[in-house]
């Protein structure tokens, strides 16, 4: 027989029902809901919370205080038990997801050196942006909506009054079972199955009408064991339909069967899987819920009966997440899926659609979509079918891939029917839990990211986020974290175990794929997973997983020997996270492989070569195994032992370059004069007229480092004075924070001035956090967050990243608004090189007396070098005496390693007229003063010694 043209009029029809090409279908709409109005204000009220959340932030406590709401909310509501428990887990897990993801979006990283943080922060957002949907998802699929139900009731059921009541056993049945080389062996054993269950029913209804048929396929596929299946049919008295034309896959095999039989109109459709054996009460169970006449599907659960097999047992714990836990939820919202076996299905209802989808490889859940707006749907927990699982990673592979191109080709062709209100008829209930179910398999590109992200970080620095203290990522993500764990492990007690999260895991590799195939339109084949072991080494399915886990010890060891920090403690607890999984997975693969030398050989599929070669001419595969397995160790290991090599070398410390020393006389200069090194009219220095034995500048950390004005300095025999704020445009940001550079958010900037510093390799003054001790710098210890106590770990991080890259050049000047009265700021003496002094004298204000000011600082950091920087502001006359009396105090004292006048004063820009009156050459006199104080300092012997 051939499959019909899908174009041509499906007969015959059976007697006494419509002919559904002739008559319109049923148009009368379904029973509104009577809480609708209840259920449309619950959703208007989480939006608000939702949206009040997210713009507040309010910190750990509120999920915590969420789940204490939802105790307390649902036994005043009367539920009890699970029940309870579930409402508050979902409560808090919504709330602390909004938190979190919203407190992340507002750290998002988008700058940064070399690699922009954009390009992992925005993936790695949107890839925590699925994780938290899906689990807020789970907890909103599991809300119980009715008293609790016996353990085996159907959900989805709903009250019918007896007038509207209609005899399902009148209903003729159809038993559809699709097969293409399964084999006698499996597809008898279904058979058999299908006719003891099939006697059970009509021991009760002896009037039902059954018609049971093999749907083969292995004509079209050419198969060994098609005349086997024919006889097997006709042995044991049942319908045997082979198809020696192909197309439309597994909906097409059955469409054609379905076609000439004439299951149409109120017959009842049951289409069972090949290896998928009913039970004697199947029939007992999945018929009565059709006398609901708008019942179009009744769907039971998957479970494994070779759970001795170790990848069959691992893939029946995720099958039995799905069945156990998911699925009755969804009933629970009229969402069930077609799971494409153990179902009954009306087909009536499957006619008004069109019949089975035959351009899907997951055509059952195409056809979900479509019967979802028009017909309701029942689950039926319990085991009442039991089938063959994948017996090798391979098989199970290859099933996820399958799984994932159909599922996520759904979601490319059908997007607008399950995300647009107003197209394709769905509720909003359904939107959301087709819509969780068509992009689940983008796990796999998830967990990619999740891989990729902490590697980046901790190889090149590149961070998604930007501004995070460790302390407030804590606060947010713990909550979040923890609620989510507990919340999963709460409501899959007893259903599911580990090993139904990390074969999860496993299957990223295929995921890829699939949403690769999905995104450039390859459409792929159907392939049947197989019911027997295949040829190839299961080691050949944990080559991405060997990669994965070779790449995240390598930046273990590279975190461990060369960062340090609360980012990098974060990141390497991820990376061992990852290991742990990837190490948990390949267990699996060794259980495979041993499960493999047990099998026959004879008993597996043979594996397709590229070349053919003979037999004889293999080594017996023992051997083949070892000497495999070993190759590859070695080659790891020498792999992973060259990779972490070669990032040490590349972060080792660059050969150590001489700090400035203590000069033997005090060095004269300016500062804030842009990139200009010498001033007119003013002669200071010893490399000429106009020129400065040190000159200062001020640059922002986006900034690059302006090598050529520091070797200008050096070649005219001056020092640089460098001071690095971490403003954006002269404004504060989240990475302008001292929390933000103790936990490693600036790392890649810090890094880059470090490297620049060090290859310019003279010597150079260099402040950081400058008046840190006040409430007006970009960089506060006291104002926007900041606290007196981060700034020694923000200071000891600079000073690590520097000495990393070899940038002992730098020598660190410790310069707060008022270094006399520091304490509790200041870092450990060891990590101070010299001490800067702010004396910038205003108009109108009482000016502070040098010598007495010097003295304080002096006694507060005692055998330190000060760099003094001033500057002044009032009448020629006031301003040439306070000179004069800041020329005596330098000369009086030995530590005095630097003097120099602020050209700008505190006014930021130079070009600024406020800038003008602060000149040194604002007034005749001041630079003759100035003059005077280099002169005498010129002389050594004078201010600092060696």
């Amino acid at each position: 027989m051939t499959a019909l043209d899908h174009a041509q009029r499906r007969t015959p029809l059976l007697a006494g029902h419509p002919d559904p090409e002739q008559a319109d279908p049923p148009t009368e709409p379904p029973a509104r809901d009577p809480h609708q109005a209840l259920v449309w204000a619950n959703r208007i009220i989480l939006t608000a919370a939702a949206a009040l959340i997210a713009i507040v932030r309010p910190g750990p406590w509120l999920p915590f205080a969420a789940f204490l709401f939802g105790l307390g909310l649902a036994k005043v509501a009367g539920w009890r038990g699970r029940q309870l428990r579930l409402i508050a887990f979902a409560l808090a897990v919504f709330t602390s997801a909004v938190n979190y993801l919203s407190w992340r979006l507002s750290v998002l990283s988008f700058g940064g050196h070399p690699v922009p943080g954009w390009i992992i922060g925005v993936p790695l957002y949107l890839a925590e942006f699925h994780a938290a949907a899906h689990t807020v998802g789970l907890h909103a699929t599991l809300w119980p909506r009715h008293a609790p139900a016996p353990v085996d009731a159907a959900h989805g059921e709903r009250r019918i009054e007896p007038a509207r009541r209609a005899d399902p056993a009148a209903y003729p049945v159809f038993v559809l079972v699709p097969t293409v080389d399964e084999g006698p062996e499996i597809v008898g054993a279904t058979l058999r199955g299908i006719l003891a269950a099939r006697d059970a029913y009509l021991a009760a209804e002896p009037a039902a009408s059954f018609t049971v048929i093999v749907c083969n396929d292995g004509g079209v596929a050419k198969a060994d064991c098609s005349d086997e299946i024919e006889a097997l049919a006709r042995d044991l008295g049942v319908e045997c339909v082979t198809r020696t034309v192909g197309g439309g896959a597994k909906a097409g095999n059955i469409e054609n069967a379905r076609a000439l039989h004439g299951g149409y109109g109120q017959a009842l459709l049951v289409i069972f899987d090949a290896d998928q054996i009913p039970r004697e009460d199947f029939f007992l169970r999945t018929i009565p819920p059709f006398a609901d006449p708008e019942i179009g599907w009744v769907q039971t659960g998957q479970y494994y009966g070779n759970r001795d097999n170790p990848v069959a047992r691992w893939a029946d714990d995720q099958q039995s997440l799905f069945y156990r836990l998911l699925c009755p939820g969804k009933a629970v919202h009229n969402s069930a899926f077609i799971c494409g076996t153990n179902v009954v299905l009306r087909a009536a209802a499957l006619d008004e659609i069109g019949g089975l989808p035959t351009d899907s490889v997951t055509e059952d859940f195409a056809a979900s979509i479509h019967l979802a707006p028009r017909w309701h749907s029942v689950y039926l927990p319990g085991v009442l079918a039991v089938g063959l699982g994948p017996v090798d990673l391979t098989s199970y592979l290859k099933q996820q891939e399958r799984w994932a191109r159909g599922t996520l080709s759904v979601l490319r062709e059908h997007w607008r029917e399950l995300l647009l209100p107003g197209r394709g008829g769905l509720r909003a209930q359904q939107r959301m839990q087709y819509a969780l179910a068509v992009t689940h398999y983008l796990c796999g590109l998830r967990d990619l990211i999740f891989v990729i992200a902490p590697v980046l970080f901790v190889l090149t620095g590149t961070s998604g986020v930007r501004g995070a203290t460790a302390g407030a990522f804590l606060s947010y993500f713990v909550p979040y974290y923890l609620l989510a764990i507990v919340g999963f492990w709460h409501a899959a007690w007893k259903v599911t175990s580990w090993r139904s999260i990390v074969i999860g895991y496993g299957s990223f590799p295929a995921l890829l794929r699939a949403a690769w195939m999905t995104a450039v339109g390859q459409r792929g084949r159907f392939t049947l997973t197989p019911k027997r072991r295949t040829d190839a080494s299961p080691w050949r399915t944990a080559r991405p997983h060997l990669a994965v886990l070779a790449l995240c010890l390598a930046s273990l060891v590279v975190l461990l020997i060369l960062h340090d920090g609360p980012a990098y403690w974060l990141a390497g607890f991820w990376l061992a996270y990852l290991c742990a999984m990837s190490g948990a997975h390949l267990c699996l693969v060794v259980a495979d492989a041993r499960a493999a030398t047990r099998e026959p050989a004879a008993d597996r599929i043979p594996r397709p070569e590229p070349h053919e070669r003979t037999a004889a001419a293999r080594p017996p595969r023992a051997r083949v195994v070892r000497r495999r397995i070993g190759t590859r160790l070695v080659a790891s290991t020498a792999v992973f032992a060259a990779a972490a090599g070669l990032l040490i070398a590349a972060h080792s410390p660059a050969p150590v370059v001489q700090a400035p020393p203590h000069p033997a006389r005090t060095l004269v200069g300016i500062s804030a004069v842009g990139d200009r090194t010498t001033l007119p009219g003013v002669h200071v220095g010893p490399g000429g007229a106009g020129h400065f034995a040190i000159v200062g500048r001020t640059m922002e950390i986006g900034d690059s480092f302006d090598t050529a004005w520091a070797r200008s300095v050096s070649a005219s025999g001056g020092v640089p004075w460098l001071t690095l704020v971490l403003s954006a445009h002269g404004r504060a940001d989240l990475d302008s924070s001292l929390t933000a550079v103790a936990d490693g958010s600036d790392d890649a900037e810090i890094q880059r001035w470090a490297a620049s510093v060090a290859a310019y390799g003279r010597p150079i003054y260099l402040t950081v956090f400058p008046e840190v001790d006040r409430n007006y710098p970009v960089t506060s210890a006291v104002a926007n967050g900041g606290i007196p106590q981060d700034v020694q770990p923000a200071w000891a991080r600079m000073r690590t990243l520097f000495h990393a890259a070899g940038a002992s050049n730098a020598a660190w000047v410790w310069n707060p608004a008022d270094p006399s009265a520091d304490q509790r700021f200041s870092p450990p003496p060891s990590q101070i090189d010299a001490v800067g002094v702010t004396l910038y004298e205003y108009p109108g204000q009482h000016w502070a007396d040098p010598a007495t000011a010097l003295a304080a600082v002096a006694a507060r950091h005692p055998g330190k070098p000060l760099l003094v920087d001033v500057a002044v502001d009032g009448p020629p006359g006031a301003r040439a005496a306070w000179l004069t009396s800041l020329a005596s105090a330098v000369e009086a004292r030995s530590d005095i390693a630097a003097l120099v006048y602020h050209n700008s004063g505190p006014i930021a820009d130079p070009a600024d007229p406020a800038a003008r009156p602060w000149a040194l050459t604002a007034d005749a006199l001041a630079p003759g003063i100035f003059q005077q104080i280099a002169d005498q300092t010129a002389t050594p012997g004078h201010g600092a010694q060696p």
